[in-house]
């Protein structure tokens, strides 16, 4: 039975969905973290929605707890260091869930820890943002979880599902999560990349041709990848994505961009450059996403040369 439910990463979405979940049930709810940032942790807490709290911190194995069910809500750039942090955490028994906006992770953490089983998550249509130090969001969105597939769910799956219910998560079993995945992923390597690129609220998706335009030749080069992979997404798919997009908040600023304004590292490498190498695996030419990559990530290191 899954009782105890952890998360590593106190970004936007990992501090709103501890804020949900340790305000039902603050003896079994725990945000993992160690080091420097644990002690921060503790001491300041975290902000969310202009409410401090200080949840319960595990950052030592001699802490003697167990989590049944860690939530992976890190960004991807950050998983060398999250794998070190959580394995001498958790054991065997431990379900890892990992809601980042990649396609890499639940692959790799199958290999770092064989004997874990690992499920796919996405998170969909939240608000929630960052501000500074502060988290604010007026809708979670909804978690999809699971297996890749779903048709029938195994028993741990749906005590996730019941027990993420139970904390306060809207939580939908995906049948195919995969698929899932790559479409959340194909939403991010369009609009996230083009975001930065034209340094733009989502207001402008609908107004401005040429984004529009721009985000779908990104999306196309991972429209063919899909299929070359064994992915079932459609041109259908890309277009109900772009109409998602254009109907966003106007004043919404897609995560990339917040981070990228921030000065905080962003998730190219996972976008474009995931892209790219899959790409050079097929044999799928993919310039739109290599063209960005070049330009964003040219950008982030000039901004940092003139801070020098």
């Amino acid at each position: 039975m899954i009782k105890t439910v952890g998360i590593i990463g106190a970004g936007s979405v990992g501090s709103a969905l501890m804020y949900e979940m340790y305000s039902r049930d603050p003896e079994n709810v725990y945000l993992l973290a160690t080091g420097e940032r644990a002690e921060r942790l503790r001491t300041k807490g975290i902000s969310v929605n202009n409410e401090v709290f200080n949840p319960k911190v595990y950052s030592d194995p001699s802490q003697n707890i167990h989590i049944d069910l860690l939530i992976l809500a890190a960004k991807t750039y950050s998983m060398d260091s999250v794998i070190e942090d959580i394995r001498p955490l958790i054991d065997k028994d431990t379900i890892l869930l990992p809601i980042e906006n990649g396609i890499t992770t639940s692959t790799r953490l199958e290999k770092e820890f064989p004997e874990n089983r690992v499920f796919y998550g996405v998170v969909l249509r939240t608000d929630a943002h960052r501000m500074s130090r502060r988290v604010y969001y007026r809708t979670l969105g909804e978690m999809q979880i699971g297996y890749a597939e779903n048709y029938d769910p195994k028993p741990e799956v749906t005590e996730a599902y019941e027990r993420l219910k139970e904390l306060g998560i809207n939580v939908k079993v995906y049948e195919d999560m995969r698929r899932a995945k790559w479409r959340k992923w194909m939403l991010n390597t369009g609009a996230s990349q083009t975001a930065v690129e034209v340094q733009a609220e989502c207001g402008f998706f609908g107004q401005v041709e040429e984004v529009r335009a721009l985000m779908k030749m990104l999306m196309d080069e991972i429209l063919e990848i899909a299929w070359a992979e064994g992915v079932n997404l459609t041109e259908e798919d890309r277009d109900d994505i772009i109409e998602i997009l254009v109907n966003f908040p106007p004043d919404k600023k897609m995560s990339m961009l917040q981070d990228y304004e921030a000065g905080r590292p962003i998730e190219i490498d996972e976008y474009a450059g995931e892209v790219v190498r899959l790409g050079k695996k097929h044999g799928i030419p993919t310039p739109a996403n290599e063209i960005l990559y070049l330009a964003i990530t040219a950008r982030q290191k000039i901004s940092e040369l003139r801070k020098g």
